[in-house]
């Protein structure tokens, strides 16, 4: 069963502004918060608009009678947002539909690696902000939603079939990157993120989760994690993000340690050492080789390559384009890059 996270960091006014600002439209009828804290959206959209018929949801019963008794005139409903109970609770006064839904959905969900996500009859799985939004597009169905969202929403491979949900429906566009300092107490890259009902829904697979890779350059993905590494005299030498600089500089493969092997993540070859986790360093994008077998954490991606030459072109290409390949690693804490986006990148700057 689906629930709410509290996750009491609510927006700032000077974000709640912008994503007033954001909305953008001269004339609004309704508009909805479904994790609505202390109103702080829905006051900015009143302040803008003044007419507006605002309607909050909240699980925290302090947050709705305090808005209950400040606000007597909006709609307001205690309850979980995604539970249709609580939508039937407020359909009678939202209607069908909204002109906008603006959000800050819960972003955390502690030790959890994704949920199931009901939606109109399919079930996927995602995070609890995306689980947020697609139950607000089913029960209000907003003409424009805008949201801050954690970034990791917007390019992590759990949250990929939502994604698809939603292109499929809307134009989708990332129109801020807040700071990692905007909501206090909490260290979160997020971002502001306006999406606009199209005419004509596209029509695409929600059911692919294959991953796209480059034809001619193999990408290893590590598999080792750190505190599952058993060093033993007979293993492989183990390779993980923090050995990357030294290794390219010509430290000895043979003073790094040796481990059991898994299954993922051995390679040899010439290659390109990135780290999976945490934005490479241009110093440390070069060619390498090894001649035996190693074993990469699962914090370290190897772009291997056929040859010696392949391998210095490509980490010469990837330093030209260092920029792009840094904006690759997203998300909601540690910033990280996937299989996919990587190799899209590969194929769009021509690394060979």
């Amino acid at each position: 069963m689906l629930t709410s996270d509290t996750d009491a960091y609510y927006s700032p006014a000077h974000v709640a502004e912008v994503v007033a600002e954001t909305v953008g439209r001269s004339h609004l009828n309704s508009v909805v918060d479904s994790h609505c804290g202390r109103g702080a959206l829905l006051d900015a959209m009143e302040r803008c608009f003044p007419r507006v018929h605002c309607a909050g949801i909240d699980l925290d019963v302090r947050a709705i009678s305090h808005l209950r008794r400040s606000r007597p005139h909006w709609t307001l409903v205690r309850g979980d947002s995604l539970s249709q109970a609580t939508w039937t609770q407020l359909r009678p006064r939202l209607g069908a539909s909204v002109d906008v839904a603006v959000l800050n959905p819960p972003f955390s969900m502690g030790q959890a690696k994704g949920l199931e996500i009901s939606y109109h009859g399919q079930t996927i799985r995602g995070s609890l902000a995306m689980a947020h939004v697609l139950a607000t597009l089913q029960h209000s169905n907003p003409t424009r939603i805008v949201a801050i969202l954690p970034e990791s929403v917007m390019f992590s491979e759990l949250d990929k079939p939502g994604r698809a949900i939603l292109d499929a429906l809307y134009h989708v566009e990332i129109e801020e990157q807040f700071k990692n300092s905007t909501f206090r107490g909490a260290r979160v890259n997020s971002v502001l993120v306006a999406m606009d009902r199209l005419k004509t829904p596209r029509i695409k697979s929600l059911s692919s989760n294959a991953e796209t890779l480059h034809s001619k350059i193999k990408i290893i993905r590590g598999g080792l994690p750190c505190f599952e590494a058993t060093e033993t005299r007979k293993g492989l030498h183990f390779v993980h993000s923090t050995d990357i600089r030294r290794l390219v500089h010509g430290y000895p493969l043979s003073k790094l340690i040796k481990v059991s092997p898994f299954s993922r993540g051995v390679t040899s070859g010439h290659m390109v050492l990135l780290p999976r986790v945490g934005i490479p360093k241009e110093e440390s994008i070069d060619a390498w080789y090894s001649e035996r077998p190693i074993q990469l954490s699962d914090c370290v991606l190897a772009l291997q390559f056929a040859s010696a030459d392949a391998a210095e072109e490509g980490a010469d290409s990837m330093r030209q384009n260092y920029q792009s390949l840094a904006q690759l690693y997203r998300g909601t804490g540690a910033r990280y890059v996937t299989l996919e986006r990587l190799s899209t990148w590969i194929d769009a700057s021509g690394i060979k």
